[in-house]
């Protein structure tokens, strides 16, 4: 089986058109949130706040890059008052973007016309590669793990090798409930990024996109920690985040998100700002008018931001309950995990993940191969009770 680009969603309509033929069928290949009974976690409440949200100021153009109430309640969201202060100085800005893809575009837009090259994780979201082809830039992969955790020594390595080459690199980390494994960066591995890119001959040669759409499924230890250690990056680093209200609040067909821009520079984090801007005036023209104001609505008021916060919460759990379930077999079964601590996904470390999703689809089992050796099981969509026997299926298949 060829990988495709769009192989995940094309598993995820196969499964989709069995289920509406009555076949009994796990799908286990998007990364979509699914209540035990099938439907997605979006409130009553909600779904009449966005049903009301058809008036003028609604479908008419907005601003390429969107409304400021829109962007300060995202900020407080998923960032709290870690950035006020910098936002009030004009050294954190945003820019909406359609969902959190939209938001990894721009970022790596930004590296182009000069000697530059994107890093990403060997063992990361698919389409990463899709966007820097589509931009024709230079791509350089780093391993994600030594052992059990992450690869910050090969990671430096790495950069510095690159650095020979290259005048700057754009560097992401996809951080916390990383797809496709679920790992997230302890508070002490990011000290280590934020060190390392401090360092002479690193300090002002690397900017990093931290690729954020999961952390609302994450502890809120995994956020704290990285917030505290960004706060402490080198005044020459730009830092680009990409936000996604595709898996906080199941609006994933709605597309919209954000990049926000943050650094110690003024001048050159406005320049930057500006190319975002121009870059989603080309590409898309202007965000989801209607959704980015049923979010800033949603997000500000008081007692619906406390409802929300509970109710995410309620899914973090959900999604923690399965993982428990699967991590127990699969440990029984001899399975072997890619190291994971929270998230949507867990991804498998199997022979061939490609063989294996074939012989998993003969018993109407549909799991995500990221790569020939990584197969990626899509917590978030399966049912509870779908998840005993799974290990033990997936198991008989990668012998088959």
């Amino acid at each position: 089986m060829p990988q495709k680009n769009d192989m995940i969603l094309s598993l995820n309509q196969e499964a989709q058109e069995l289920k509406r033929k009555g076949v009994d069928v796990t799908n286990g290949a998007i990364g979509m949130m699914y209540l035990d009974d099938g439907h997605l976690p979006v409130s009553e409440g909600i779904r009449k706040l966005l049903a009301k949200h058809t008036d003028d100021q609604d479908l008419v153009y907005s601003s390429v890059a969107g409304s400021k109430d829109y962007h300060d309640a995202l900020r407080h969201w998923f960032l709290g008052d870690a950035f006020d202060d910098a936002a009030k100085a004009g050294r954190f800005l945003s820019v909406a973007t359609l969902g959190g893809t939209g938001a990894v575009c721009l970022a790596f837009a930004s590296s182009r016309g000069k000697k530059n090259a994107v890093v990403v994780p060997a063992l990361g979201w698919p389409n990463y590669v899709g966007i820097a082809k589509g931009f024709a830039l230079d791509l350089a992969f780093y391993d994600l793990f030594e052992g059990e955790h992450f690869n910050l020594s090969g990671i430096k390595k790495e950069i510095r090798e690159l650095l020979i080459r290259y005048d700057h690199l754009t560097f992401l980390i996809n951080d916390p409930c990383q797809n496709p494994t679920g790992y997230s960066l302890s508070s002490k591995e990011w000290d280590g990024v934020v060190a390392f890119l401090g360092e002479e001959g690193i300090r002002g040669h690397v900017d990093l996109v931290i690729d954020a759409a999961y952390i609302d499924f994450a502890p809120e230890s995994y956020r704290s920690g990285m917030i505290s250690a960004l706060k402490r990056l080198p005044k020459e680093t730009l830092c680009y985040f990409c936000f996604s209200f595709s898996k906080t609040l199941s609006f994933y067909g709605l597309r919209i998100g954000a990049l926000s821009l943050f650094g110690g520079q003024q001048e050159r984090l406005a320049q930057a700002y500006d190319a975002a801007v121009m870059e989603a005036r080309a590409l898309w023209s202007v965000p989801n008018h209607m959704a980015m104001n049923a979010v800033a609505e949603l997000l500000s008021d008081v007692s619906i931001n406390a409802s929300l916060r509970k109710e995410v919460g309620n899914n973090r759990g959900i999604v923690a309950k399965r993982a428990s379930l699967f991590f127990n077999e699969a440990k029984e079964t001899g399975l072997h995990p890619y190291p994971y601590e929270c998230g949507f996904f867990v991804t498998l470390q199997v022979k061939d993940a490609f063989a294996t999703c074939l012989a998993l689809k003969e018993k109407h089992i549909y799991l995500a191969p990221v790569r020939d050796d990584a197969l990626r099981i899509a917590l978030c969509s399966l049912p509870t009770a779908k998840i005993p026997g799974l290990a033990l299926a997936i198991k008989e298949a990668s012998r088959e």
